[in-house]
């Protein structure tokens, strides 16, 4: 297997809906976890551009974008994945909530925002989604800093 040698850009979109949050549920083999959706920058998009590309692929909804909140990376002890994570703050314009047809994600469904650290949620930012959330997703832009997990 080779390795690339340039870290790869998630974007991924917070999309708030009264005190719930729109999360992905993915299955790697018998490993099953919840996830912000979104997925990979391609080259010449925006952050903008791939989030609203993404969210549309991976949930069926149509959305705009408001703001940046974080960025944290994720760097794999043994060098085989390096991950630039970019959440973006969206709003939900219209579409229809489905379930794409990939085989990683199984479930599209709101969370309450509440219920976020019961979950199995990657990178573990529930904390941080919980504190912007009561805060009406005010402040500068955080680093969140490395968060790898296996």
């Amino acid at each position: 297997m080779s390795v690339s040698k340039a870290p790869r850009i998630r974007v991924c979109t917070v999309l708030p809906k009264d005190d719930q949050l729109l999360l992905v549920r993915h299955r790697k083999g018998d490993k099953t976890y919840w996830m912000l959706p979104g997925g990979g920058l391609d080259f010449g998009e925006s952050f903008e551009q791939c989030a609203i590309r993404e969210i549309k692929e991976e949930t069926g909804l149509d959305i705009s974008i408001e703001r940046m909140l974080y960025l944290s990376e994720a760097i794999c002890p043994r060098g085989t994945r390096h991950v630039v994570n970019i959440y973006l703050l969206g709003r939900i314009e219209g579409g229809t909530l489905a379930v794409p047809e990939a085989d990683v994600i199984d479930a599209v469904e709101f969370i309450p925002v509440s219920q976020l650290s019961e979950v199995t949620l990657y990178p573990a930012i529930a904390p941080e989604l919980q504190a912007a959330h009561a805060g009406g997703y005010a402040g500068a832009i955080l680093n969140l800093g490395a968060m790898w997990a296996d």
